[in-house]
């Protein structure tokens, strides 16, 4: 399993460095389809809705104090580390927005594949679905033209990283 995990990380590496060459394109691609349907769903995939709605199923579905505890830790932790990381890398994000103005990691994405990662090593029931949540929320900050593909498999490597991480610190 650790093996496997190593080897998943590093190919998401490699992938994230290329995608740095790619960055510009993809954006260009994605900013390219319009369709109303898709900017609403890629908005609500956006939303602090859909997060809060995500961290309650979880928390039922983990339904141990303790582990909550962590899930919740590991969110908060996974956020700031991704907020630090912004103003120490400075990349500046693909258009201008009421948001910070840097975008490597995205934030969305490390909180999600963080999610991801720890609900997966907790269930096989729900990391399907988690995975997928995951990927959409983090392809829907590229299409509404807030990241770059970079920082969202950066934040996706983050996310998954800090798990590891955490789950190697503390026992969950």
């Amino acid at each position: 399993m650790a093996m496997m995990s190593n080897v998943l990380l590093t190919l998401f590496f490699v992938l994230m460095l290329l995608s740095f060459f790619f960055d510009r394109d993809v954006l260009n691609l994605a900013s390219g389809i319009e369709n109303g349907n898709l900017g609403f769903i890629a908005t609500a995939l956006s939303s602090m809705i859909l997060f809060f709605i995500t961290l309650l199923a979880c928390s039922y579905a983990l339904r141990d104090k303790k582990k909550i505890l962590y899930l919740f830790s590991g969110v908060g932790l996974s956020y700031i580390i991704s907020f630090i990381l912004k103003f120490l890398v400075q990349k500046v994000r693909p258009i201008e927005s009421g948001l910070s103005s840097f975008g490597f990691p995205s934030s969305h994405a490390t909180v999600y594949f963080f999610i991801f990662a720890f609900i997966a090593d907790q269930s096989e029931k729900y990391k399907y679905l988690l995975f997928a949540l995951a990927a959409l929320v983090a392809l829907s900050r590229v299409y509404l033209g807030l990241h770059y593909l970079s920082d969202v498999i950066g934040g996706g490597l983050l996310g998954v990283g800090l798990y590891l991480l955490l789950r190697r610190w503390a026992s969950i």
